[in-house]
């Protein structure tokens, strides 16, 4: 076996190395602000897409109806995010974060800024934009979409 072929072979230890690494030290982070990861993305989703149903986040966090619709209750319990009945249809709700729902993630995205630079500080200088390109063309040739 070659140099070569020992750290390629490594690409997905080091990976899903990184991808926990990540989520520990933000979870580790944002525990301190009463929310969890998944709390965390689906606030940052319903901040980016106005007018968002539960059926739309469940498809933007790559999870089925049921868990969904338990971190919808836990987060409108902890009036974070409240629900709206739209008036075009009403048996479809409309997701809302509330005041305090920006103000924690708001918080909780300066944490993961700050966990951003703090890894960026590792690489070398203008190594960012690489790296979200190659990691996007993995996680575009995993999901079997086609180059462009």
């Amino acid at each position: 076996m070659t140099a070569n072929s020992l750290s390629t072979d490594r690409i997905p230890v080091l990976l899903r190395g990184a991808w926990f690494g990540l989520n520990r030290r933000l979870r580790s982070e944002i525990r301190k602000l009463g929310i969890t990861t998944a709390q965390y993305t689906a606030l940052r989703c319903i901040k980016e897409n106005k007018g968002l149903s539960q059926v739309a986040l469940a498809k933007l966090l790559s999870t089925n109806k049921n868990n969904c619709s338990g971190l919808v209750k836990r987060l409108c319990h902890l009036n974070l995010i409240q629900k709206k009945v739209t008036s075009s249809d009403l048996r479809t709700n409309e997701i809302q974060i509330t005041a305090k729902g920006k103000k924690i993630f708001t918080q909780a995205e300066q944490k993961a800024k700050q966990l951003r630079l703090e890894v960026l500080d590792q690489l070398p200088r203008n190594a960012e934009e690489k790296l979200i390109k190659c990691l996007g063309i993995c996680h575009d040739s995993l999901e079997g979409k086609e180059k462009s």
